[in-house]
């Protein structure tokens, strides 16, 4: 029995908390899926109901995000904090064992009856890659790793993009370990192979992005003189921006596919529910790609986390705005976390603030860990900013109400 089931079974609420109907062969009172200690006949009650149960309503199941898994303790004396009716709390465990409150996450209460599915299956709420999306990663299959949400929905998806070097393994493990909510992970290797529609790569190249010499793996782009001198190139250099600008275009490819209308509900990402997380050279990646967002003027993406990376110059060739005549409120530019190091001399402080200055400075926060080199996260209060930043964007689903018939 699942851990949510017995829970369930242990409090078994018999009457609305609501309504005060009490439960009959033709009434029944489903439990609340984040605490478990109240129930409710319908969604309409569940609903006119939340802005009172909010106040106790505290999470008894694995949907908090634990940094560790270790069980939360009982804190008799936690603080109560009001949120609006439309979101619920993520929850970080502190060095001392005590729980703290990083922010709210949103809820989907107005639910398309066309996407609902009726089937309490968690497989029925999975969405897989779309056939375009599968088409582009056809040749990658040891270069990627897609993995549903741990509790079965798939509502969010992060994608997450390495340092030069480097791969997407460890960071499919740091998406595991995350066990954000109904939220799905794609780690990408620059190792990939892309197939593109009029892709300018080689047909012999082993892969669409840059290959390190002696055998050191892969990278998004060139930031290094690889083939004569090793030094770094001049952030204008024709070479590093041509590169950097094919990168950003083929990932631009990938994204648009996973955001196309045209494909099935099963398969289809809203871009406001998608977030890019990258280090280095995948960081620099992730924020071109927003850059480039908002100038084919697509509406914003759901957040990007930069760690010790960045955009480093004002505009890349063949990266450049469509022609549009309509309502340009909406697209906007994706909300940025910049992670960097007081120490970090291949992306400093100043040059996380030139970053914001040629992004936009008001969708950009930015984080400075003192004492810290160029590196990953490596501390409990940069993974703590890290989720505080999620926890303001990503959705969740009020799945417990979904299979409640009108009443």
């Amino acid at each position: 029995m699942a851990a949510a089931d017995t829970v369930a079974a242990a409090t078994a609420p018999t009457q609305c908390n609501h309504c005060k109907r009490v439960s009959s062969p033709k009434l029944k009172i489903r439990a609340c899926t984040r605490c478990f200690s109240v129930g409710y006949c319908s969604k309409d009650c569940q609903r006119a109901e939340w802005r009172k149960h909010k106040l106790t309503c505290k999470p008894r199941n694995e949907t908090n995000i634990l940094m560790e898994q270790q069980p939360s303790p009982q804190a008799a004396d936690q603080e109560v904090i009001d949120i609006n009716s439309d979101t619920v709390r993520l929850e970080t465990q502190c060095e001392n064992g005590a729980w703290k409150d990083v922010g709210p996450i949103n809820l989907l209460n107005n639910i398309n009856a066309k996407t609902v599915h009726t089937n309490s299956s968690s497989s029925s709420r999975r969405k897989e890659l779309s056939p375009a999306t599968k088409q582009i990663l056809d040749h990658t299959a040891n270069s990627y790793m897609f993995r549903h949400s741990h509790d079965g929905i798939d509502e969010n998806l992060v994608i997450f993009l390495h340092g030069a070097g480097d791969n997407h393994i460890p960071f499919d493990k740091l998406g595991q370990t995350m066990k954000l909510p109904q939220t799905a992970t794609l780690s990408l290797s620059a190792s990939m192979k892309m197939n593109l529609p009029d892709s300018s790569q080689s047909k012999s190249s082993n892969s669409t992005f840059v290959e390190l010499p002696f055998g050191l793996g892969y990278t998004w782009f060139e930031e290094m003189d690889y083939q004569v001198t090793g030094d770094v190139l001049p952030n204008d250099h024709p070479r590093r921006l041509q590169s950097l600008s094919h990168a950003v275009l083929a990932m631009n490819a990938l994204l648009s596919s996973l955001t196309d209308h045209s494909s099935n509900v099963s398969s289809y990402w809203i871009p406001e529910r998608i977030f890019l997380f990258g280090f280095s050279a995948g960081a620099c990646l992730a924020m071109e790609l927003c850059r480039l967002w908002k100038l084919r003027r697509n509406v914003p993406l759901g957040g990007a986390i930069c760690i010790g990376g960045g955009i480093k110059t004002e505009s890349l060739p063949g990266c450049v705005a469509v022609n549009y005549n309509g309502d340009d409120d909406q697209h906007k530019f994706t909300d940025v976390l910049i992670i960097t190091g007081s120490k970090d001399t291949v992306y400093s402080q100043k040059m996380a603030a030139q970053t914001t200055s040629i992004y936009d400075g008001s969708k950009v926060q930015t984080h400075v860990q003192q004492g810290k080199g160029h590196g990953m996260i490596g501390s409990r209060e940069e993974m703590q900013t890290v989720m505080e930043f999620l926890s303001k964007r990503l959705v969740r689903r009020m799945s417990s109400m979904e299979d409640m018939s009108e009443k």
